[in-house]
């Protein structure tokens, strides 16, 4: 079977037109009718009903079958096709959200240069959320991700490598700055910045807001950390962070919340299933899971 033919009728299903779809694929209309007559043949059923007399076509029932499939079939070439490519330029692609790029990154480096991989790794900053798409789509071979609760995704395998507390972000001077904890519902009358959708923070503030029937007032959001950060310092309104995203460095007040079964900040590392690592993937891996630490204690 021609998988360009699997394609071409995949986009006639969803454009219902020969001519759009054939300039869709810069091919002429009868490369399309040909390819819609072989996968007829093939399976010795009609998949798509012509109206010729009021230009329709009508999917039939095989054919709302074969469509289900052929996407199956052609998202698991593109995923072949971007693994392939990468081996072949030997690269490694990791996805980093900014909190853990900065906090987990400087911590192997050494690990990664002394094994030779450095070289071969090109990181990928983004939130969570993109990146766990971008490791379902194949566009990263691997990726160290936040999320507030467990992986639901059957397609990846995520393994846990640590949880933390998220907390209350304050400068100095504020007056939350000297309490220990925090309860959500206290703060109501409090401005917040927060990071952008995407994040696996923003799961996490929506489950502390719904809990507590409130409406924070969110006077800002941006992607950049450093620069959230600076905002919670100079009192533009109070933060919403994992713990770890702050450093002594900051100069700020991390302050516990209270509320009870709250979520976690849980870091993974995170794979497709059906991926056959390469040694260097491999490797990599070993070293975001603390492996070759524990070898060398063992040494």
């Amino acid at each position: 079977m021609n998988t360009r033919d699997l394609e071409y009728f995949v986009k006639l299903v969803e454009i219902k037109n020969f001519s759009q779809v054939a300039a869709h694929f810069s091919v002429t209309q009868p490369t399309i009718t040909m390819a819609l007559k072989r996968l007829e043949d093939q399976f010795t059923i009609q998949l798509i009903q012509r109206d010729q007399s009021h230009g329709h076509l009508t999917v039939t029932l095989a054919g709302e079958q074969l469509y289900a499939r052929a996407q199956v079939v052609i998202a698991q070439l593109h995923l072949a096709r971007e693994e392939l490519g990468r081996i072949r330029d030997k690269k490694i692609r990791l996805g980093l959200p900014p909190i853990l790029g900065n906090y987990y990154f400087p911590k192997i480096a050494r690990a990664l240069i002394g094994q030779g991989l450095m070289d071969q790794i090109e990181t990928v900053e983004s939130g969570s959320d993109a990146l766990f798409q971008q490791v379902r789509d194949g566009q990263l071979d691997i990726a160290l991700l936040g999320s507030s609760g467990p992986n639901t995704d059957s397609e990846l395998q995520a393994t846990q490598i640590a949880r933390t507390a998220f907390a209350i972000v304050v400068p100095k001077d504020h007056v939350l700055a000297t309490r220990e904890t925090v309860r959500f519902a206290e703060l109501e009358q409090f401005a917040f910045v927060m990071l952008s959708a995407g994040f696996s923070h923003v799961r996490a503030f929506d489950w502390f807001a719904q809990h507590n029937q409130m409406h924070p007032n969110v006077v800002y959001r941006t992607p950049d950390v450093t620069m959230l950060k600076n905002m919670i310092k100079q009192g533009v309104g109070i933060g919403f962070l994992t713990q770890l995203a702050v450093t002594p460095e900051d100069d700020l007040v991390t302050v516990k919340i209270e509320d009870p079964q709250q979520p976690r900040f849980v870091i993974s590392v995170v794979t497709r299933k059906q991926q056959v690592l390469a040694p260097a993937t491999q490797q990599l891996k070993d070293v975001l899971l603390g492996k070759n630490k524990d070898d060398e204690k063992n040494d």
